[in-house]
């Protein structure tokens, strides 16, 4: 049985097919826009390596708090600090399962092959700021959800070992107009699972390269006419490389908490963008941590 882990304020910001929606999102789109956002991409962050010893219960209710460090976007020098406090509903469901490979709707799976619908959250930082945007439009928050083919490379399932993930997934953003589609992305990576890392961690490593359309690039990094200034000529970013990266993930479950931790570093020596007045540097951190309490549960 696989199961599912989403916030309780979760509710329609995605197909109910897929489970993973956000009602409170869409509908209030207020000034607190961003905290909700980053509630869900803490969640989110972690369920890749949430895992359990045995059996687990149908359901379970809990609290969490979580942070992170990171850029304002891949590209800038400008930093934020972010923590939040986070609800959420675990629940161990059939067609769509969060466990330690992933997000995902499962529409073919076996030792060897998995073909499933995965999901992903990227929280931007308070760009309004940033210097090198001075009076563009504020980036907004966005989600990725498209389909995956993964082949395990080395261990018995894909619960260890190496594997091949290969998803195209479509990106929107979530703002103050609401829902907007960016383009689409393709992200080949290679990663490694070790479930059970220093006497009971869960861990896993990815390494692997980025690779966006037009329209996508287009949002983050082109330069329209009437953003011009002395020192921001225009720009039109083209599709294509988008940089590669390397993001390593480690949790725990000790009773009724649980605590992850994530560091991701990307490189966009080679972006097709590398040359935008939006780009300052090549590198690119992130860093974040959870921690949460599981207080009911229901077999």
């Amino acid at each position: 049985m696989g199961w599912l882990v989403m916030p309780v304020f979760l509710s329609h910001l995605l197909d109910s097919s897929i489970a993973l929606v956000c009602e409170d999102v869409v509908s209030t789109c207020c000034e607190n826009d961003r905290m909700k956002i980053a509630r869900l991409f803490l969640v989110l962050m972690f369920l890749p390596v949430f895992s359990f010893a045995e059996k687990p219960p149908k359901w379970e209710l809990g609290v969490g708090f979580g942070g992170q460090a990171l850029y304002d976007y891949r590209g800038s020098k400008e930093r934020q600090v972010q923590a939040y406090p986070f609800p959420f509903l675990v629940y161990r469901g059939d067609f769509i399962k969060a466990d330690r490979k992933g997000l995902r709707g499962e529409f073919l799976s076996n030792d060897r092959v998995e073909v499933n619908l995965s999901g992903e959250m990227a929280l931007n930082g308070s760009s309004d700021d940033n210097e090198l945007r001075e009076g563009m439009s504020e980036l907004e928050s966005a989600f990725e959800l498209g389909p995956s083919v993964n082949i395990n490379l080395s261990g018995e399932d894909f619960s260890s070992g190496w594997q091949l993930r290969l998803p195209v997934r479509g990106v929107f953003t979530v703002g103050e107009q609401g829902l907007h589609f960016r383009g689409y992305n393709f992200n080949p990576r290679f990663t490694y699972v070790e479930p059970s890392l220093f006497g009971g961690w869960n861990a896993r490593a990815s390494i692997g390269a980025l690779f966006g359309s037009e329209s996508y690039h287009d949002y983050y990094y082109s330069v329209e006419s009437r953003y011009v200034t002395d020192l921001r000529p225009a720009y039109a970013a083209d599709g294509g490389f988008s940089g590669y990266y390397f993001k390593t993930s480690m949790s725990r479950r000790r009773g009724d908490f649980w605590f992850g931790l994530s560091v991701r570093y990307d490189n966009l020596a080679g972006a097709t963008f590398e040359d935008s007045p939006l780009v300052e540097t090549n590198d690119y951190f992130a860093v974040s941590f959870a921690v949460a309490w599981l207080a009911l549960s229901a077999k």
